[in-house]
């Protein structure tokens, strides 16, 4: 660490002694400028402050001490060492007043001076680094008390206190802006995933604090400034306090300003991040203790999405709550025997090959849980998850050839428990019941020869398969094989095995694998040949179909 020195003294032999006789460089130290009285030193100053002073005592116009304290008044920091006669100890109290750090008594050799200033130097260095240590410590502390801060309130709102917890000290500590009385709890759900948020990189991080902000600004009038947003998984939420108080039995009905403030909120989250949010809201409690439970009846409020459709603001009690809660008049369909009745009529006509039965029938079912404004999102899925299932197995029990992986009845059953609105499970139950139809309406049983050759196509799909290796394995010849294709399932050897192979690749293209790794998995030795077969069933290049996931 280089240090600046600036000497004063009005003795020119000694002055020219204390720089020329010290290589200073050589110690890290650089001699900024020479001053024969405190004014001139004073000046010097403006242009080269310095880290260290070495200034005599008595000098014309301005004597040491008035010169250390003159700079001092202009805010110039530095460590001051006093060049000192033996009878100037009466200057001694005054300085210690200013902080000098030293003397050395005239006359003095060169030695003595430059071990004083490395003394010194010394401290200032000692000092600057444990100065860096606490900055680096408060800046990381800056930099990481928001995540700190996120991390307790998702505690809190999660978890009841437990015992000798003191949340009114943590507010303090980490300077929160609310208070412990009336906590309310908002939650915010995107209802289009941001484009930014499937890369999972910085991009979502911005627009996730930039939609943090827009919260707290737009809500904070309406709570007074109490106000706190935080993210908690995929959600963002604030936490406001002190908006109702009052008695908790009554029925708690959002203020009017409040539901404008959100309606505004919605607007600007639109405008200037073009995101499209649902938001509940929870009822304000009693105290900072019951967080969670207002962020419980902030979930609950939020599965009126389900019904209701996206883009909706929805607050406890108002078509959410009885009054033991929420759910406690909830009539269960797990059990409703009007759903069993129209899943058995389903399976008959998907059976029988009856398509407008069918959909009519599971547009009649779907239409059970739209009349019932108080059923249950897990339910719901449940249920057609279940109904799924039964459609899964009928296609296995009747041997529908091919069915499982050309329509991805797999994919459905993965999706219908994760989607967010009635109306999104419709659409995938739409599908599946139509596509199981359609193969049903097209069903005969298969002959042994063929079943044993897709088998054996589903094991070795990814090796060098061919037409001759099949047949005879299935002990038949390659003609036979080849003919027998084209009359059970419409389509010759070589076109079933190439639209097997790409199905299973776009599994592996879902995975963001390379195209070559891709091309070897699934049985193609050419990168070429693979994108070429691929294009020719999918109407996309391989590249084109993993960038289209992407969207």
């Amino acid at each position: 660490m280089k240090l600046r020195l600036l000497i004063a003294e009005d003795e020119d032999t000694i002055r020219e002694g204390i720089v020329n006789m010290i290589d200073w460089r050589s110690h890290q130290i650089e001699v900024v400028g020479e001053a024969g009285n405190g004014t001139e030193a004073l000046a010097l100053m403006e242009d080269h402050p310095p880290d260290l002073l070495l200034t005599d005592i008595r000098m014309p116009q301005m004597n040491g001490l008035e010169l250390i304290e003159a700079a001092q008044r202009k805010g110039y920091g530095f460590r001051s060492i006093i060049l000192s006669g033996y009878n100037e100890f009466s200057y001694a109290k005054q300085a210690i007043s200013l902080g000098v750090v030293d003397y050395v008594l005239k006359p003095c050799r060169p030695e003595e001076i430059l071990k004083t200033v490395l003394k010194a130097k010394n401290a200032i260095e000692a000092q600057r680094s444990q100065e860096n240590v606490l900055f680096e410590k408060e800046r990381s502390w800056h930099k990481n008390a928001p995540l700190v801060k996120s991390q307790v309130l998702s505690q809190w709102i999660h978890h009841p206190p437990v015992p000798l917890e003191r949340r009114e000290e943590l507010i303090e500590e980490l300077s929160m802006a609310i208070a412990t009385e009336g906590p309310q709890i908002g939650l915010v759900s995107f209802d289009i995933e941001p484009l930014s948020a499937r890369s999972k990189g910085q991009d979502f991080v911005l627009l996730r604090y930039a939609a943090l902000n827009i919260i707290r600004e737009t809500l904070g009038p309406i709570y007074k400034g109490r106000i706190e947003t935080f993210h908690d998984g995929n959600h963002l939420l604030w936490i406001g306090s002190g908006l109702v108080a009052g008695d908790q039995r009554k029925v708690y009905r959002a203020p009017a300003n409040l539901k404008d403030a959100i309606g505004k909120l919605q607007d600007n989250l639109e405008k200037y991040l073009k995101l499209s949010i649902s938001i509940a809201v929870g009822s304000c409690r009693t105290h900072l203790s019951e967080a969670h439970l207002s962020y419980m009846e902030a979930n609950q409020a939020m599965e009126l999405r389900f019904l209701n459709g996206k883009g909706g603001v929805y607050f406890y009690t108002e078509g959410t709550a009885g009054q033991s809660g929420p759910c406690a008049e909830v009539v269960s369909i797990l059990e409703d025997e009007g759903l069993n009745a129209l899943e058995d009529e389903m399976l008959s006509a998907v059976t029988a090959g009856s398509y407008e039965v069918a959909l009519d029938l599971l547009e009649r079912w779907l239409d059970r849980f739209r009349s019932n404004p108080l059923c249950l999102k897990q339910e719901v899925n449940i249920r057609a998850t279940a109904l799924v299932v039964r459609l899964k197995r009928l296609t296995q029990e009747k041997q529908v050839a091919g069915f499982e992986w050309k329509q991805h009845l797999v994919n459905w059953m993965e999706q219908a428990p994760q989607v967010e609105t009635l109306e999104e499970l419709s659409a995938i139950l739409n599908m599946v019941m139509q596509s199981v139809v359609e193969a049903f309406s097209n069903h005969r049983p298969l002959h042994r020869t063929v079943v044993t050759a897709l088998e054996i196509i589903r094991q070795k799909y990814n090796t060098n398969l061919t037409l001759e290796y099949v047949a005879k394995e299935a002990y038949v010849s390659n003609t036979y094989l080849s003919s027998l294709f084209r009359q059970e399932l419409g389509v010759n050897f070589l076109d079933y095995l190439h639209q097997y192979r790409v199905e299973e690749a776009k599994k592996l293209l879902r995975q963001n694998l390379k195209m070559y790794a891709v091309a070897k998995l699934v049985g193609y030795g050419e990168e070429r040949h693979f994108s070429a077969t691929f294009k020719k069933w999918t109407g996309l290049t391989p590249s084109q179909y993993q960038k289209g996931l992407e969207k």
